[in-house]
């Protein structure tokens, strides 16, 4: 089917999101919580966009918003820019100067408000929940929104270490403002107030992930070869398959 975004036709799928179908055709539109590879959250709510349909006009989520035939959108209109400006201005209440909140204030000409509080502390969590989706899509399911209101933060239960935490660090690597904090050494990894063991490589000894991640992750009896040294070894079974 055929969309509008900002007057430029676009190819859309059945079924797929207006975030979904304006990056696939390498349209920006700000979004914090939405990645590929969880499941949308809709949290943010950056991705606010205008659709027109037929005479109808309203604002939705781009990342909850599902496409139709000859929908419209403009992701820059005025009444866009006013929410964009106000959710940005809040976010940087609760991650101050960081790098990610500062790039999308800088690209959609947003300043600080100076009435607005800091947030005191130093997480700079902005609630987008991409790590709990990230932890739930691994089974671990290890963190989740604790608390409520202006207290409210991920956490594990109890702020404790938990069980079910395999220290992949998947949820860290997703983060949008970077605010997980992982500490590796040369012996092991400190995540979610947990310390895991690294599993090295057989052959070269060099550091593959967690002993908690690598054994979730691999079948029983799966040798600890790292990459590089896991190619190595297919290039030898090619090798004598084909008898050379």
């Amino acid at each position: 089917m055929k969309i509008m975004i900002d007057k430029q036709e676009i190819e859309a799928y059945p079924e797929e999101t207006i975030m979904d179908a304006a990056r696939r055709n390498g349209v920006f539109i700000p979004g914090l919580c939405w990645d590929e590879a969880v499941e949308k959250t809709n949290c943010c709510r950056l991705c606010m966009v205008e659709t027109t349909d037929g005479s109808r006009k309203k604002l939705v989520a781009a990342c909850a918003f599902r496409v139709k035939e000859g929908l419209r959108v403009d992701t820059d209109s005025k009444r866009v820019q006013r929410i964009r400006k106000t959710l940005l201005r809040l976010m940087y209440t609760q991650a101050p100067d960081n790098p990610t909140i500062m790039e999308l204030m800088r690209l959609c000409h947003v300043t600080p408000h100076p009435a607005l509080p800091l947030k005191a502390d130093s997480r700079q969590c902005i609630l987008c929940r991409l790590c709990v989706g990230s932890c739930q899509a691994l089974g671990a399911s290890s963190i989740s929104p604790i608390l409520r209101g202006i207290e409210k933060r991920i956490d594990t239960p109890y702020s404790k270490a938990s069980e079910t935490c395999i220290g992949c660090a998947s949820c860290a690597r997703i983060c949008p403002t970077g605010c997980i904090d992982v500490e590796d050494t040369p012996e092991h990894r400190t995540i979610w107030n947990r310390q895991f063991e690294w599993i090295r490589c057989e052959q070269c000894g060099a550091i593959i992930t967690t002993k908690e991640h690598f054994a979730a992750s691999t079948p029983p009896g799966t040798p600890a070869l790292c990459p590089v040294c896991r190619r190595k070894a297919q290039a030898e079974v090619f090798a004598k398959t084909l008898g050379e």
